[in-house]
C-alpha cells in the first residue's frame, strides 16, 4: 500500500497552492516550479530580488504591484496560503485565461507583464520564457523541486481507493451469495420433511407456506 508524499510545505501552504493552479486551470508542478523560480526552492513569499532587490514575494511584484495586490503591514510576514490567492488575482487582471493559456503564458505575465509578450524577450538578467521553460516543466528540475515541497495532489485519488464501491444493502433487501448459501443448507432437511405427512393440526396450505419460507 503506497504512502501518499506529503511535501514539506506547511498544509494551509500547499492546499492554497494546488488551489492556485486549479484555479488557473495549470498542472501544479509546473505551476510549483514557476513559483520555485521566481522565489526560491520553498517558494518563499517574503523573499526580496530583481533589480536593485525591489521585487518581493512568490512572483516578484514590483512598486505597484505590491500597492495594488498586498497589505503594507503583512510585508515580510506573508504566509504562502495567504499570498497565492494574490498571485491568481494578477495573473487574471493582467489578461491570462485559464484554460486557454498554459504554464509559458502565465510565466509571460510575470516577466514580461502580460501573456502575449514574445516568450524570446529577455529581461534584465538575461531571462527568457523560451529559456526557462524547460525547467518547470514535466522532467526539469524545478518540476521536480516542486513535486518535493508539494507532495501529492489532492486532486489524485488514491490507486488503492476502489473506483466502484459496492452500493449499501437496503433494508428488506436479500443478499444473492447468503439466500444462496441458506438454500443450500436448509435443503437437505426440506426434503424428508416434505417426503413425511404434514404435522398434526397444520393446514395444507400452511404447511407450504412455511416451507416457501425457506427459499425467500
Amino acid at each position: 500500500m503506497s504512502t501518499p508524499r506529503i511535501g514539506t510545505l506547511p498544509s494551509a501552504d500547499r492546499m492554497a497552492i494546488f488551489d492556485a493552479a486549479r484555479r488557473l486551470k495549470l498542472d501544479p508542478y509546473e505551476f510549483g516550479g514557476f513559483l520555485s523560480l521566481e522565489s526560491g526552492p520553498n517558494m518563499n513569499p517574503n523573499i526580496w530580488g530583481g533589480a536593485n532587490d525591489d521585487y518581493y514575494g512568490m512572483i516578484q511584484f514590483g512598486r505597484a504591484e505590491r500597492k495594488k495586490y498586498l497589505d503594507p503591514s503583512k510585508i515580510g510576514k506573508y504566509t504562502r496560503a495567504e499570498q497565492a490567492p494574490k498571485v491568481v488575482q494578477f495573473l487574471l487582471d493582467r489578461g491570462f485565461k485559464p484554460g486557454e493559456m498554459k504554464i509559458d503564458r502565465a510565466y509571460a505575465t510575470v516577466l514580461g507583464g502580460n501573456p502575449n509578450v514574445s516568450l524570446n524577450a529577455k529581461d534584465s538578467f538575461g531571462t527568457s520564457v523560451a529559456g526557462a521553460l524547460p525547467r518547470f516543466k514535466k522532467g526539469g528540475d524545478l518540476y521536480e523541486n516542486a513535486r518535493r515541497v508539494l507532495g501529492d495532489s489532492p486532486d489524485i485519488p488514491s490507486s488503492n481507493v476502489a473506483t466502484t464501491p459496492q452500493q449499501p444493502q437496503l433494508a428488506g433487501q436479500k443478499d444473492p451469495m447468503l439466500m444462496q448459501l441458506a438454500q443450500q443448507m436448509v435443503q437437505p432437511l426440506l426434503i424428508p420433511l416434505l417426503q413425511s405427512p404434514k404435522p398434526v393440526g397444520l393446514s395444507f396450505g400452511d404447511f407450504l407456506n412455511m416451507v416457501g419460507t425457506f427459499g425467500q
